[in-house]
């Protein structure tokens, strides 16, 4: 037992000895000012330590740089309205023509070989200028028929917006066939010029056949029981009795075509007659009319007219066109 005791006594005595040589020296104690800097030190790193996963800080006692101010996003500007277009205007030149009807030698005139007439053409003037007997009619393109190439007109003063009448003497061509001439009009200062804007040339157009056995000498349209009748004169020029008419009729507004069957009284003595269509020959010499009943119809028509020596469209038979436009 007391082998035990003086074991325990003997450990103890070396436990506190163990301990006494671990103890610390004595250890200086930090003044106030160092305690304060210490305390600052320590509230930085832990402010430090605090803010390190949430971007740079600044201390109190740095500079404060703002932050940069969120612009305001571009605000649209509107667009600028489309200013009008400036609406062209046109010029109208100094010389210019417009064509007003053919007064004589309708398109598809029959004629003779070696036959004389003079064609005229209704113009305006559509320019600026004032035309003058100094103005000349010259030949453009086509065939001349026996024409001059500068033909002298006499025409006073035509100012802008009024007609005038000009003509030319011309013959047929010996050989059978079609024939155009195309005419356009020249200034006093040799400015050649036509009509419209693109100066086209105004034409004359005939047919040339061996026989000439009538000839037509104009159309007019007269009212009969509320219908509208177109008469055209024509004259037997030839030595046959003709007995028959054949017609051909061309709406030229639609090109809508109709077919006259033969007569057997296919002429109308007076172009006033009503009912028409009472004489049933045309003999030499003779003038009648052959016409036509166009209902209310209002249109510019090609008729061509086939007139024969049978009845019911038989014998020989000789054709002539004439223009008429049915107000």
């Amino acid at each position: 037992m007391r082998k035990i005791v003086v074991i325990v006594v003997i450990v103890l005595i070396l436990l506190i000895g163990l301990a006494a040589c671990n103890l610390p020296g004595r250890v200086n104690q930090p003044d106030g000012a160092q305690l304060a800097q210490t305390y600052a030190a320590q509230t930085i790193e832990a402010r430090l330590t605090q803010n390190a996963g949430s971007g740079p800080t600044t201390n109190p006692g740095d500079p404060q740089t703002p932050s940069d101010t969120p612009q305001p996003s571009d605000t649209p500007q509107p667009s600028e309205t489309p200013k009008p277009t400036a609406t062209a205007t046109l010029s109208i030149p100094c010389n210019q023509a417009g064509f007003i009807k053919d007064v004589t030698v309708p398109d598809g005139s029959d004629y003779a070989p070696g036959a004389t007439f003079t064609k005229t053409w209704r113009l305006k003037n559509t320019g600026t200028c004032n035309w003058n007997n100094d103005y000349d009619l010259v030949f453009s393109s086509g065939d001349k028929m026996g024409g001059l190439d500068v033909v002298d007109i006499t025409i006073g003063s035509v100012k802008p917006g009024d007609t005038v009448d000009i003509s030319v003497d011309l013959k047929a061509p010996n050989s059978t066939g079609d024939y155009k001439g195309n005419w356009k009009l020249r200034s006093d200062d040799n400015q050649v010029f036509g009509l419209g804007s693109s100066n086209v040339a105004f034409y004359v157009e005939i047919d040339v056949v061996q026989a000439v056995n009538f000839e037509i000498q104009g159309a007019s349209h007269y009212s009969c029981s509320g219908d509208k009748i177109v008469a055209v004169k024509v004259k037997n020029t030839g030595t046959e009795t003709l007995e028959s008419s054949d017609v051909e009729l061309k709406n030229l507004d639609t090109n809508g075509v109709t077919l006259y069957i033969p007569y057997n009284t296919p002429f109308t003595e007076n172009k006033n007659d009503c009912p028409p269509m009472t004489i049933d020959d045309l003999e030499p010499g003779d003038v009648y009319y052959v016409t036509f009943n166009m209902g209310n119809s209002s249109a510019e028509y090609r008729f061509t007219i086939a007139l024969c020596t049978g009845e019911g469209g038989g014998g020989n038979c000789y054709t002539r066109g004439v223009t008429y436009d049915l107000p």
